[in-house]
């Protein structure tokens, strides 16, 4: 179990950890502490499939509980595959959707008009649209 500790942080441990790349091998539970979605896109791009992907509010912040285990099939997902994993229809989806959206919101105020900043566009109406109860 990795808690507590950045997306990033997590996948280097899992990367120093050859043992979990095997396919049947353990499931892997982590709660990162920032940046779910990277956490989310790293885990399929590597080759790992989510078992269960929970959003839990504790003190007044938004958490994903994961648990995944390697398959050896990598994947790219799409942001919003990256944004919510397999968190839709769980408790607390609608208001853990509501929280994404609002780092999305603030993403988009730095970027320049384009591509990318259409894309988050569409990803924030698509999130305002699963956070509605």
């Amino acid at each position: 179990m990795l808690a507590g500790v950045s997306a990033q942080t997590t996948w280097e441990i899992l990367e120093k950890a050859p043992w979990v790349f095997t396919v049947g091998g353990p499931r892997i539970i982590m709660i990162p502490a920032t940046r779910h979605s990277e956490l989310r896109r790293w885990l399929w791009t590597h080759g790992f499939a989510f078992v269960a992907d929970r959003p839990v509010q504790a003190a007044g912040r938004w958490y994903a509980v994961m648990n995944a285990r390697y398959t050896g099939t990598c994947r790219e997902p799409d942001g919003l595959e990256c944004l919510c994993g397999l968190t839709n229809g769980q408790p607390g989806c609608s208001e853990y959707y509501a929280v994404q959206n609002e780092k999305l919101k603030k993403y988009r105020l730095g970027l320049p008009e384009g591509e990318e900043n259409e894309a988050v566009g569409k990803l924030i109406a698509e999130l305002e649209h699963l956070s509605k109860p």
